[in-house]
C-alpha cells in the first residue's frame, strides 16, 4: 500500500489545529500539481472563494482543493491573501467528504473564449494540446482572446500546442504562403492584421498575389513584409496602352488633358511596350507587375520578364 505523506525528521508531537472546510474545488489535476509545488502562489481560484471562509475563535475554517483525478488534496486558508497563507497537506482527502459537501468543479473546464465577431476572419487553424478537444482559432484577434485561448488549453504559450489544418479565408493567398520557418501563432496573427488591412481596398489581395508570385518569398515573416509594403508595386491592369499613357504621365508631368491632346499622335501602345521592357515588368497569374524600388531585376530564375 502506498499512502502520499509529509513525514518531518524527530517529530516531538503534533498539535493539530481544528479545520472547517468552508468550500471544496477541484483542480484538473496539471493545475492541482503546479499548485502543490508552489503553495505560496497567487491563483484565481483562491482570490475568488477567499471571502467565502468564515471567522470563529475556536476553528479555522478553510477551503479544500482536490485533484480531480486524485484522492488528495490540500487545506488552504488564505487569511484574506490569493494564496495559501496557511496549508496542510491531506492524504486521501476525498475519502473525508460527507454526501452534503458540494463540489465547485467550475475551475476544470474554463469557458470557450469568445472572439470579437467584428472582425474579418482572416485564417483560421486548429490547436492541438494533449488531453484537451482540439480548438479552432480565428485570426486575427487582440490579446485578450489569445490569452483566453491559453487558459482554455491550459498553456502557458503556445508553442506548446501543436498547430493543424492552417486555412486562409482567401485560398489562392495561401497557397502562395510558404512557412519554412515554422511560425508560431503570434506570427500569424500579425499576418493576419496585416491581410485585414488591405481586405477591403479594391484590386489589393491581386496585387498582393502577384507580388508573392514574382518574390516568392521562403518564410511567413518575408510574406508579412512584402505584404506591409505593397505601395512599392503596381499592378498593371489597362495594358501596354495604358501603361504608356501612365509612364507619359509620371515622366513629364502631363495631366490627362494633355494625354487626350496626344492621342492620335503618339503610338502610346508601343511606347508602353517600351517602358514595360524597361521597367523590367515580370508576367504573373495574376497579371503584370512592376516593383518601383528598386526595380526587378532584368532576369529572374524562374521568373517571366515582360516582352
Amino acid at each position: 500500500m502506498i499512502i502520499q505523506a509529509e513525514l518531518k525528521c524527530k517529530q516531538t508531537g503534533c498539535e493539530a489545529d481544528p479545520c472547517a472546510v468552508d468550500k471544496v474545488i477541484e483542480l484538473p489535476s496539471q493545475r492541482f500539481q503546479q499548485f502543490s509545488r508552489a503553495l505560496l502562489a497567487d491563483y484565481d481560484f483562491i482570490a475568488e472563494n477567499k471571502n467565502a471562509i468564515r471567522r470563529d475563535g475556536d476553528t479555522r475554517h478553510c477551503l479544500l482543493i482536490l485533484d480531480a483525478d486524485g484522492t488528495d488534496g490540500f487545506l488552504a486558508d488564505p487569511q484574506g491573501y490569493n494564496y495559501a497563507r496557511y496549508s496542510a497537506f491531506v492524504p486521501n482527502a476525498r475519502s473525508l467528504l460527507t454526501p452534503d459537501m458540494g463540489i465547485d468543479r467550475s475551475y476544470l473546464s474554463p469557458a470557450e473564449p469568445w472572439r470579437n465577431e467584428n472582425r474579418d476572419e482572416m485564417l483560421r487553424m486548429t490547436l492541438r494540446v494533449n488531453g484537451k478537444p482540439d480548438y479552432t482559432l480565428v485570426l486575427p484577434a487582440d490579446e485578450e482572446y489569445l490569452d483566453a485561448v491559453k487558459n482554455y488549453l491550459d498553456i502557458d504559450v503556445f508553442a506548446n500546442a501543436m498547430l493543424c489544418d492552417i486555412r486562409f479565408k482567401v485560398p489562392y493567398i495561401g497557397e502562395l504562403i510558404r512557412d519554412t520557418d515554422c511560425p508560431a501563432v503570434e506570427d500569424y496573427n500579425d499576418f493576419a492584421e496585416s491581410l485585414e488591412d488591405i481586405w477591403q481596398q479594391d484590386g489589393m489581395l491581386l496585387t498582393y498575389a502577384a507580388v508573392l508570385e514574382a518574390e516568392k518569398p521562403e518564410t511567413l515573416h518575408r510574406a508579412c513584409e512584402l505584404l506591409r509594403n505593397l505601395d512599392n508595386y503596381q499592378r498593371i491592369t489597362e495594358g501596354a496602352y495604358g501603361y504608356g499613357q501612365q509612364r507619359l504621365q509620371e515622366t513629364l508631368g502631363l495631366d490627362d488633358e494633355a494625354i487626350y491632346e496626344l492621342d492620335g499622335y503618339m503610338d502610346f501602345e508601343k511606347y508602353g511596350q517600351d517602358c514595360m521592357e524597361n521597367d523590367c515588368v515580370a508576367k504573373t497569374e495574376f497579371g503584370l507587375l512592376r516593383r518601383l524600388e528598386p526595380p526587378f531585376p532584368e532576369q529572374t530564375q524562374g521568373q517571366q520578364m515582360f516582352r
